[in-house]
């Protein structure tokens, strides 16, 4: 045994007995010494410097070949090639490799294809060779591929000046083996670091900012204002309608949604504001170095704008809009907390409002907003603890005295506060989680009680109240679907369900495909307080509805105003000409009854027959029992 073979027999023995990797379970092939190369081993092994592992292998392979080059050439998706770092390339030819690359192309994209390593002798025999190498002067190239987790993720390529006389023998590609195994398993942790800290401040869907980014960046805005005396905007922004979205078409779709609000506030940020995904469906904005307050609001009228638009099939789309709050700095003063909060009180106002709507903060908001968040915790567990209950009101033939239906109204016995009717808390509910819930309660206790009816032998038509976002909501025929599906005792058409006419005008289209699924389940739907909106006898027309409830506004003064008279007897003979009963409201006095039936109307409820009462007292009235 020669001197050389006896050293690389010792050192493979070495490091078969200790180390650990590929270089234990090979032997190494050939007589080469392997001090050099263990050396290199060594020193990629305690390198944590990523650029200086990637270097020092590059150059390590290179001097160890008696290569001239050497170069790691990376993946980029979705199919390119670029250099990651070059060994040995003369300055005046740098600007060669300062480009991607097709990942076909060249050798790099021959060793691609084949999944295996690559040796070209002749350059200028090969047809496979990029012109980049004759102009690099480069006669000769061995390529071998760099792989992690099974997946080829670069390649290395050796080149020479002048062809070697003899391909690199079994040791030199062992050794090259070797290197790329370090090379993938550095590239993959390296990767990983950098998503890793892309997922630390970003958002995986969207790929904007996270909560903890918008506020490093915040807080860099407020110091770069107060440095440059200028004016920045905070913005809040919430999506209308998303959880109907999500209803309606599923949890991807709301996803797609959010890209494409994403997408179009892209469109219209200036460079240097920053938008970050906060919430669920909430984004927030930093809009900066602004002159003034109207620049701001410009930026914020034109993301509104922007983020107007159908999301869905065209029988079945649903209106996306935004609500929006803006808080301005310095003007507003306060840490960063307190600017968001600021945005994401108007931004509430804005959807109590009934969204699409841009706000600026007002202290005033802040007060209703604590109000408003008081109201919604103490609701939650109010209806947990079982402090809500029904109370009924008969609804009669006006000129008979007779029982027509019933309709429920909800009370809230609150420990604190009293008896609670839906005027002192339904606002703050209003498009919240706690809205839902309150709707599957009213609809579950309904359906109990009519049940219980039935089993009396009492054939009565039950009206509940829902909330207005329920009209636009896809989940509120899924709702009466379920409840229905759980009581065979219960037919469908003794239980009617009361919309008010606010929500019908907000999504006029999404409130008529919301009616119609809820009428295909045999309910009939009583659109409440009529004519005290817009274009009233319009949603005759349009929507699919069964009563109207003539508002007590115009009940109150009809028997003493002409003109009420008039306008009453106009709603009726349009409702009658559509088919749609009449319920009027409000009815106090003997006079107001009579002017309602001497109008046509025979249908009404209100103190003059009977108050709200108590499901007992109910029953011993009409019921005979």
């Amino acid at each position: 045994m020669s001197q050389g073979q006896h050293d690389g027999a010792e050192v493979g023995k070495k490091c078969g007995s200790g180390g650990k990797g590929r270089v234990k379970s090979r032997p190494v092939p050939g007589a080469a010494p392997v001090c050099r190369e263990v050396a290199l081993l060594h020193d990629l092994a305690r390198e944590q410097n990523i650029k200086r592992f990637f270097r020092r292998a590059a150059t390590g392979i290179a001097g160890l070949l008696q290569a001239d080059c050497a170069a790691l050439i990376v993946r980029e998706p979705p199919d390119r090639l670029c250099y990651r770092f070059v060994h040995g390339l003369p300055a005046r030819r740098k600007d060669l490799v300062a480009r991607t690359f097709s990942e076909q192309a060249g050798l790099p994209g021959t060793v691609l294809r084949k999944g295996a390593a690559v040796f070209v002798s002749n350059h200028a025999d090969s047809s496979g060779v990029s012109p980049e190498c004759a102009l690099l002067g480069l006669a000769a190239s061995y390529c071998a591929p760099v792989r992690a987790q099974g997946e080829i993720i670069a390649v290395l390529a050796i080149s020479w000046s002048t062809a070697p006389a003899h391909p690199p023998d079994a040791a030199s590609t062992y050794l090259v083996d070797v290197v790329t195994d370090f090379l993938g398993a550095a590239l993959h942790r390296a990767r990983m670091q950098q998503r890793l800290a892309v997922l630390a401040t970003r958002d995986p869907l969207t790929g904007v900012a996270n909560r903890d980014l918008f506020f490093d960046r915040l807080g860099d805005a407020m110091a770069f204002a107060e440095r440059t005396n200028r004016l920045m905007a905070v913005i809040a922004l919430d999506v209308d309608n998303f959880k109907i979205i999500n209803d309606r078409f599923g949890t991807g779709a709301g996803d797609e949604v959010l890209i494409e609000i994403k997408n179009r506030i892209s469109k219209v940020l200036r460079k240097g504001d920053t938008m970050a995904r906060i919430g669920a469906d909430e984004f927030g904005l930093i809009i900066e170095n602004a002159r003034r307050v109207d620049d701001l609001e410009a930026v914020a009228l034109r993301i509104c704008d922007a983020l107007q638009f159908s999301w869905g099939p065209p029988d079945n789309c649903i209106a996306v809009s935004a609500s929006v709050g803006m808080t301005v700095y310095p003007l507003d003063s306060g840490n960063a907390q307190a600017l968001l909060g600021n945005a994401g009180t108007a931004m509430r106002e804005a959807r109590y409002r009934g969204g699409n709507l841009l706000l600026s903060y007002a202290h005033d908001f802040a007060h209703k907003s604590l109000g408003c968040d008081a109201v919604i915790w103490e609701f939650g567990h109010g209806l947990d603890e079982g402090q809500m209950h029904l109370v009924f009101q008969p609804i009669v033939d006006m000129e008979s005295g007779t029982l027509v239906s019933v309709e429920a109204l909800l009370r809230w016995q609150h420990p604190t506060r009293g008896l609670l009717v839906p005027g002192d808390f339904m606002a703050a509910l209003e498009h919240g989680y706690n809205s839902s819930r309150l709707d599957a309660w009213v609809l579950e206790r309904a359906v109990k009680v009519l049940a219980d009816w039935r089993r009396k032998g009492l054939d009565w038509t039950l009206h509940v109240n829902l909330s207005m976002s329920s009209v636009a909501n896809a989940q509120c025929h899924a709702l009466l679907e379920r409840v229905l599906a759980g009581s065979s005792e219960v037919d469908a058409a003794k239980l009617g369900i009361e919309l008010v006419e606010w929500a019908a005008i907000h999504d006029a289209d999404a409130a008529c495909q919301s009616i119609r699924d809820c009428k295909a389940l045999g309910v009939s739907v009583v659109l409440d307080d009529f004519g005290t909106g817009y274009a009233s006898l319009q949603h005759l027309r349009l929507l699919p509805i069964d009563h109207i409830k003539l508002d007590r506004s115009f009940v109150r003064e009809l028997a003493a105003c002409d003109a009420d008279r008039v306008l009453v007897e106009s709603i009726i003979n349009a409702a009658r000409a559509f088919d749609i009963g009449i319920i009027a409201e409000g009815v106090e006095e003997e006079e107001q009854r009579a002017a309602l039936l001497a109008a046509g109307c025979r249908t009404g409820q209100g103190y003059l027959f009977a108050r709200p009462m108590e499901e007992g007292a109910l029953l011993a009235r009409y019921g005979r029992i």
